[in-house]
């Protein structure tokens, strides 16, 4: 087993060598929310100057051609597909608007391309599976599929963003050379089996509040990281307790989520954490603690809406909101109760109200 570290260009673009894709694998399947975040990904790559982890690629050597090498892909497929529209979509809208600065046959031959040893002009560089092959072949060829399939959709939808006014082709190029993968080349079949097995392992997945905090703290360093979580993060997990597998809290980063980002995907954990990461990096653009500490007060006023939902007394005075536009309630203040004895029934309501809520 061959394990790398290295860029996804550099991956696809090796010399003389070609990607099929087994007929056993299923068919390529990736939707347009799939390619969306996909997409925007790459933009943020290269807008900022910084790597992005595509993921493992596994593959094993077919027999080769002569003079050719041949790589059959066993996971990762979906991905290599995806990437690969995107860098024929780019192609071909590069030179059906003339575009300048994108050296659009250095594309074609390095990445769509791949000259036939037998020397009969050029080959596809890469190769889906079953159904998938013939929409491919024809995309690359410049024709239209007789037969309608995400191949063909996904194109149009990556042709539809290169279309739009602000579309700014070298963004898009410096962040597809942004991309990093983990190729791991194995001998046999069954040892691929068990590395695939191991990837895609049913472990316990991470919930919408693990992704969330990881994505707010992993890029601090250390003294950092214990700063904004014991300040922020622990209070806002702690306001749910007890909350097996995290799902009050999921629902707090929902309800948040879907004030501060109109039009937010919120129905899977998945929908969810891209629309948070599209909140925070694409509208929001600034710097994390604001975030997080906007979190921790709507977490407050959260709890307790729900804790104390049938006594209407809330402790926090939801005065959470400090990103946007702020709350109904914000700037109302805690006061002395002018009627004693309703102040002592409403205390004793908040004693006997069951806290597993």
């Amino acid at each position: 087993m061959i394990v790398t570290q290295r860029g996804f260009l550099d991956f696809l673009g090796m010399g003389e060598t070609r990607f099929l894709i087994p007929p056993y694998q299923r068919i390529y399947s990736w939707n347009t929310s799939q390619c969306e975040e996909l997409w925007l990904d790459v933009l943020r790559a290269g807008r900022a100057g910084r790597n992005h982890f595509l993921g493992t690629v596994l593959y094993s050597r077919s027999a080769a051609a002569e003079g050719m090498n041949v790589f059959e892909l066993i996971d990762g497929q979906q991905r290599v597909t995806s990437v690969s529209l995107i860098i024929l979509a780019l192609a071909r809208q590069v030179r059906d608007a003339a575009i300048e600065g994108v050296d659009v046959d250095a594309l074609e031959s390095r990445y769509l391309f791949v000259d036939d040893p037998a020397g009969e002009g050029r080959i596809a560089r890469f190769t889906p599976s079953r159904s998938d092959a013939e929409s491919y072949a024809c995309e690359l060829q410049g024709t239209r599929p007789e037969r309608l399939t995400a191949i063909t959709r996904n194109l149009d939808f990556f042709l539809s963003k290169m279309q739009q006014d602000d579309f700014d082709p070298a963004t898009l190029v410096r962040g597809l050379e942004r991309l990093m993968i983990i190729s791991v080349e194995v001998e046999d079949a069954s040892e691929a089996q068990l590395i695939f097995e191991g990837i895609n392992s049913k472990g316990v997945p991470l919930n919408l509040a693990d992704m969330v905090r990881n994505y707010l703290l992993l890029s601090e360093d250390y003294d950092r990281q214990t700063y904004l979580f014991e300040t922020y993060w622990t209070m806002s997990q702690e306001m749910f307790a007890p909350d097996p597998g995290s799902l009050r809290l999921n629902t707090a980063i929902k309800s948040w989520l879907s004030i501060r980002l109109k039009g937010a995907r919120i129905l899977s954990p998945e929908q969810t954490y891209s629309s948070f990461k599209k909140y925070v990096e694409d509208v929001y653009q600034g710097d994390k603690e604001p975030i997080l500490r906007e979190l921790r007060g709507f977490c407050l006023m959260w709890a307790e809406n729900y804790r104390y939902h049938g006594v209407k007394k809330f402790k926090s005075g939801s005065n959470w909101a400090e990103l946007g536009a702020p709350a109904i309630t914000a700037g109302r203040k805690l006061k002395k109760a002018d009627n004693e004895e309703y102040a002592e029934r409403v205390r004793r309501e908040l004693r006997e109200t069951d806290m597993r809520w």
